[in-house]
């Protein structure tokens, strides 16, 4: 199964059909009927919890049309526009305070992009590191709540989706923090040209306050409903979405065209995603099927007995697969082959998913699949190279975040802990 669907990859054949005749063949070798593939596909993609996906991805929709994106930049930079670094710190803001609506790396890229690229160009930065920052800092927008990553990962090593969402918050605060270490380095040690930062006025930073106070609380309202069992994730969905639309009325931005945007963009995403989701699903049968999973941590255990080294492999195993495949087909495959090798190796499982999605998002930023990269050339016209070669500054130091995530399992798993009582 998996040799065919490498095959096809190799062959440019694309992903969701490479998937699909990489489960056909699984089913056949399993002599079972093709059947079997629409009833896991049709059972799996009706799972209650996966509801929540088209609402969140609707919400972002409907808030990157509304102009909440250029409210929470201006906000970003009158916070931490004078420190060392200038834009590039107010672009990781603005990444880390938009992924609490958002969901996904794309939105980032696509909602702030060039925003803060025309910004950053206008105000003497390169264009190449202005486009390695925004690919860079939307890393954070799945592991910080909402994630659409974090759903798909619940749903299939059945855990609670609030739960995980909690879990995610410290890790995405921690890795925006990083970036922002290492662009003040950049900074003190000159080893990118920055221009001179402009310091924000505190009447500015009231009134960009006051302007996008209502976008900036969107992902505490959204996340104070779960924790607080008032509304189950998939209600947490609509309320986000029902909220986006206040937001367009309250800023006066809501019109049909926009909506129709928003609804057309999310529609292609959700089918997207739902389909790829159910092809994994069959998948996932196939390898459960096989015991993959058991031979795997019998293999890995005779390597070593240091779980030290075999969590290392595990990473290291992650990031090549993050790198020639993309996020979510990446998910459906490594989920049930790597998540209870994991789990037995003492890792919670909600570390685990923070450590998976972190792993195979360092690939956006990575050839030959990089779709941050293949989406940020296709908005400035930069060459692929150019974008790779700014890009790896900043790949170290995700790669630090990981490992931190990796062997501080507290960063992931305190607030969950502290939070829910069960």
């Amino acid at each position: 199964m998996m040799a065919v669907f490498l095959a096809l990859l190799l062959l440019r054949v694309p992903v969701c059909a490479a998937m699909g005749f990489g489960a056909m063949t699984g089913l056949g070798l399993l002599g079972l009927p093709l059947s079997t593939m629409a009833r896991y596909m049709i059972e799996d993609v009706r799972a209650v919890p996966l509801l929540a996906i088209p609402f969140f991805v609707l919400a972002a929709s409907v808030m990157n049309e509304m102009g909440v994106t250029r409210r929470i930049f201006e906000f970003a930079n009158n916070l931490v526009g004078g420190m060392r670094g200038g834009l590039a710190q107010v672009a990781i803001v603005s990444n880390v305070v938009f992924a609490g609506i958002s969901g996904s790396a794309l939105a980032d890229i696509a909602g702030l992009g060039s925003i803060i690229i025309n910004a950053m160009t206008r105000h003497g930065y390169r264009i190449e590191f202005a486009a390695a920052i925004v690919v860079a800092a939307s890393v954070v927008a799945p592991i910080i709540p909402p994630s659409i990553m974090f759903i798909i990962y619940a749903v299939m090593m059945n855990v609670s989706i609030g739960k995980l969402f909690v879990a995610g918050i410290v890790p995405g605060l921690m890795i925006g923090a990083v970036l922002m270490i290492t662009v003040w380095l950049f900074a003190a040690l000159r080893l990118h040209r920055f221009p001179d930062p402009t310091p924000g006025t505190l009447r500015g930073l009231i009134r960009s306050a006051a302007s996008g106070a209502p976008a900036i609380l969107s992902p505490a309202i959204i996340l104070a409903g779960m924790v607080g069992g008032i509304a189950t994730p998939t209600e947490a969905g609509v309320l986000a979405v029902l909220y986006s639309l206040l937001l367009g009325v309250l800023y006066r931005e809501l019109s049909w065209a926009r909506l129709y945007r928003a609804l057309e963009s999310s529609t292609k995403t959700t089918a997207m995603i739902m389909y790829l989701t159910g092809i994994g699903s069959v998948m996932a049968f196939v390898i459960t099927s096989e015991q993959a999973a058991e031979q795997i941590a019998r293999y890995l255990l005779q390597l070593t007995d240091q779980t030290w080294i075999l969590l290392l492999l595990i990473n290291l195993i992650l990031l090549i697969l993050g790198c020639v495949l993309e996020t979510v087909p990446a998910m459906l495959i490594s989920i049930p082959i790597l998540g209870p090798v994991a789990v037995r190796l003492g890792m919670d499982p909600l570390q685990f998913g923070v450590v998976l999605s972190l792993n195979l998002l360092i690939g956006i930023m990575t050839p030959p699949i990089g779709l941050g990269l293949f989406a940020i050339c296709a908005m400035t016209g930069l060459k692929l190279e150019k974008v790779v070669y700014a890009c790896l500054a900043f790949i170290p130091t995700l790669v630090i975040a990981l490992l931190i995530l990796t062997y501080v399992p507290s960063l992931s798993t305190w607030l969950p802990g502290l939070l829910f009582r069960d």
